[in-house]
């Protein structure tokens, strides 16, 4: 069996794939990693061409969605196969469940209702109970205990619920130490053979990564810059380039006077924007406009890297053509 699949680059899309690896075997998938700026071109090419297409005998789009227009087009070229399934759990994507093919879900039915994630939703909807059933009794604890990891860390429980939270906040610490290859086969290594999440070297490398994002944090906290949005919300900007969750949360805790906190990463050309109020939703009140989306209290939009460079380098050293980019 080939299987496809598209997800996102943070956490909970890596999960994902570590989960489709665990079920498909690696041999047999191909991921594509995709942000909220290139999944639609992205999908849209590989779905034009038939012959790809057709080749795969399953195609998941995970923790990120499509736009009407490119979901549309799914709708119709796969109208007869029904090859792809979309997973999603942001509330910008709810428009979406109006496709038999696209589950998108922010909360799941357990003991009570709690929010959900891309991770949880895939596992629960594509691989249970096919997939999961032939697994080892060991194996499938593991993975459904990888899966409430995960959880916790992208809907940010892991911040109520003391040293059990941590282990997502360490685990979401070594994914960014060990980068995305590295990350996915230790947490294979780890459901298929090891009973403890983390050895002696991760929490090594662990307590330093915890220095660093203590030093970053106070380093932002007194380069923070504070304004008033369009519809009247207190926000404060800082450049950034790493500990987005973590530094967005500290710094609304830092400064109470804030509703949110955006982020800018100028080299990537992404806006991250983190909230600890409940009076306001970042997904659909505040990214949305920006071409962005995401959760209330976490979200994300994009912007032309290269033209931002631009117009603030023209600014800075006087380019005799920065006013055309302005």
């Amino acid at each position: 069996m080939r299987v496809k699949l598209f997800t996102h680059t943070d956490l909970d899309g890596i999960g994902c794939a570590v989960l489709a690896y665990l079920a498909f075997g690696k041999e047999n998938i191909d991921v594509e990693y995709c942000n909220y700026d290139d999944i639609d071109d992205k999908v849209e090419v590989f779905m034009e061409d038939c012959d790809l297409y057709r080749s795969y005998d399953k195609i998941f789009i995970t923790d990120i969605s499509v736009s009407d227009s490119v979901a549309n087009m799914i709708d119709i070229l796969d109208g007869v196969d029904r090859r792809v399934q979309l997973f999603d759990h942001h509330g910008t994507a709810l428009f979406l469940n109006k496709y038999d093919w696209c589950m998108i879900n922010e909360y799941i039915y357990l003991a009570n209702i709690i929010k959900t994630c891309g991770t949880e939703l895939f596992c629960v909807y594509a691989l249970w109970p096919e997939y999961l059933n032939i697994c080892t009794p060991y194996a499938r604890t593991k993975i459904l205990n990888f899966v409430t990891v995960v959880r916790n860390y992208d809907t940010w429980c892991w911040k109520e619920l003391g040293n059990i939270g941590l282990t997502s906040k360490q685990m979401n610490d070594l994914f960014h130490i060990y980068g995305r290859e590295k990350f996915i086969d230790w947490a294979m290594k780890r459901i298929q053979h090891q009973d403890e999440w983390f050895s002696e070297t991760d929490m090594l490398l662990l307590d330093q990564k915890q220095k660093d994002i203590d030093i970053y944090v106070e380093e932002k906290n007194k380069q923070i810059k504070k304004f008033t949005d369009q519809w009247g919300n207190s926000y404060g900007v800082v450049f950034a380039e790493r500990y987005f969750s973590e530094l967005g949360n500290q710094l609304c805790e830092m400064n109470p006077d804030l509703a949110y906190v955006a982020m800018i990463d100028i080299s990537n050309g992404r806006v991250s924007y983190r909230s600890i109020r409940d009076h306001i939703n970042l997904g659909t009140e505040i990214a949305h406009n920006y071409g962005g989306g995401g959760h209330p209290k976490a979200a994300g939009s994009t912007f032309d890297s290269t033209r931002a460079m631009e117009t603030v380098t023209g600014w800075l050293f006087g380019d005799e053509n920065s006013e055309n980019i302005l």
